[in-house]
Parts: structure tokens; sequence; C-alpha cells
């Protein structure tokens, strides 16, 4: 594991500050990897990373150890966002958000490892979502048939109207291909409020961090975040969320049902799942969502109903 200029330390989860943790059990080393949203744009002389952590048991931590250095020239300058990690053909790929120079957008790009900890190298040539949109949380899909996809959100900042969509991956994952398929758009959801950043003066429907699931009764689901009306979920918070999309035909162009009842409606979110080692499944979510600095992450045990997922402990 490569060291950075972060000191290395052993930590419990509660004092790691990350958003969008993502969990990658290693079963050939019995290790967990943590990677998330930390040191997404740099501070003085140090350029932004990606980082990462290691444990054994999901509650002690060492690092952080540095994931992605980017080389000199890499097309992302900044909002180094929501990495994740599968194994795929005997290697390891990161599928990240970047953010252009000047004058460019937003996107999901590919980065590829020998080891699930990196060091990680730049794959795809620039982003895989579509270069003149702007576009953030890709994560990666590969379906019955052995076709690869990206799952993404198209920005409410450029759209008003969030929304998710899926486009075809070629099988080396240098780049996309074909049609863009529309999962959702946050608007139609009648859980979801606007958004609102006041620095930009732009207000619309936002949508985060899908995440594909395939369930033991056939369904596809998929998790993804945005911000709830006060009173609608249990705690009548109106934060962050974790809802629930599914088709039915376990096909990605759906069609797509979406559950009123919310997964999570608690602060917290960007969801993703993992097993441990004991083969319990797992939500990992950042908690608190605001204010900003609290974030920590959280895995919250869930497991399967007739229905769809059902979390089991808090």
């Amino acid at each position: 594991m490569e060291k950075g200029f972060r000191t290395i330390r052993r930590v419990k989860t509660d004092e790691i500050h990350i958003r969008d943790p993502f969990v990658f059990p290693y079963k050939k080393e019995n290790k967990y990897y943590l990677f998330g949203t930390t040191f997404a744009d740099g501070c003085g002389d140090k350029d932004p990373i990606f980082e990462v952590y290691v444990s054994e048991n999901l509650d002690d931590w060492e690092g952080p150890y540095v994931a992605f250095n980017p080389p000199k020239g890499f097309w992302g300058v900044r909002h180094y966002w929501a990495p994740e990690v599968f194994e795929i053909d005997g290697r390891f790929y990161m599928f990240a958000t970047f953010k252009g120079g000047i004058g460019e957008h937003r996107g999901t790009g590919i980065l590829v490892s020998d080891h699930p900890a990196g060091p990680y190298k730049p794959h795809s040539e620039g982003p895989v979502t579509p270069k003149h949109w702007e576009c953030l949380d890709g994560t990666f899909y590969e379906d019955r048939n052995g076709q690869r996809w990206i799952v993404f959100c198209h920005e409410w900042t450029q759209e008003y109207d969030g929304k998710i969509k899926a486009i075809r991956l070629t099988e080396d994952l240098k780049e996309s291909y074909g049609e863009v398929i529309e999962i959702l758009k946050a608007s139609s959801m009648k859980w979801i409020r606007p958004f609102r950043d006041p620095r930009t003066e732009k207000e619309g429907f936002l949508t985060d961090a899908p995440f594909m699931y395939e369930a033991k009764n056939g369904d596809l689901i998929m998790l993804w975040s945005s911000y709830s009306k006060p009173n609608y979920g249990d705690t009548g918070y109106g934060g962050y969320a974790v809802a629930v999309a599914r088709s039915k035909s376990g096909n990605i162009d759906g069609p797509w049902t979406h559950d009123e009842t919310l997964l999570l409606d608690r602060n917290a979110g960007h969801a993703s799942l993992f097993r441990d080692f004991q083969g319990q499944l797992y939500i990992s979510v950042h908690s608190p969502d605001t204010p900003h600095g609290n974030e920590r992450a959280l895995f919250i045990k869930v497991q399967e109903r007739e229905n769809g997922l059902e979390i089991v402990d808090h």
C-alpha cells in the first residue's frame, strides 16, 4: 500500500471524516478496504487524491493510504468524489467522479490497479459519461447477458430535474457507446423536495449515488439518494435519504417502479451494499449528511425480504 503525505494512524470508524463510503471486501486477504470522498479538492500545495483505509473487522482501520495519485496532466483537476471499486477480469477498476478543467464538465472516469488498494492508474480516456453532460456518481453493472454498463447521475445543475441514466460500456471498459437509457427523473418522486445551492443561486431536483443490486427474487434493485420532504419519512427530518427503485424484469431498461417507503430517511445516504466475510449484508452510508465536517461512515445490517431490502439494526 502506498503512503502519502498524511500520517498513517490506527483509527475507529467514527474517527474517519468521509463522505460516500464504499467498502470492498477482499476475501483473498480477509481484509476490508474503505474508499470515499476525503481529500477531494486538494489543499495548499497538495493536489486532490483518493485515499483508502484497511481493516479486518469493519471497526478498527489503518490509514489513510493513497489509492490514486493523479499523474501530471490528468484530466480531472478537482471534485474527486465517490470512488467505487469492482473486481473485473482479475483486475480492480475504480469508477470515480472528477471535474475537468475550466469549461469542462464533471464526469465519471475509470482507473485500474492490480490490487484493490491501488495504486490506481488512468484507464479510460477521460470520462466515460457523455462529455457534453454534467455527470457524477457513476457505478458499474454487468447484466445477465454479460453486457457492461455505467449507471450515473445527469446533474440537476445542468438539467434542473436531475436524472439517473445508463449507457453501455465496451468490453475493455475504455469508453461508452450506444443509446442512453433513462431510469428515472427526480421530480416524479412524491417524497423528494427541491434542493437549493445558495453559492450558485440554483435550485433543482437532485439525484445522487445509484448502486445496483440483484435480489434473490430476480428484481434488479437500484439504491439512490436525494433530499426528502419534511414529515415524509419516519423521523420528519426532511434530510438526505436513500430510496429504492426496482426493475421486476431484472433488466436495466425496466420497466422501473419506485418504492413509496424510503429505505433510510435519517440525514444519511449515498448508499452501497457489501457482505462481510460471514455473509451478512450491509448498507454503507455517510451519516450525518449535514452539518458538513461531521460525516462518518456508517454500516447498517440489512436483509432481503419478499418485497425487497429491510434494515435490521441502526
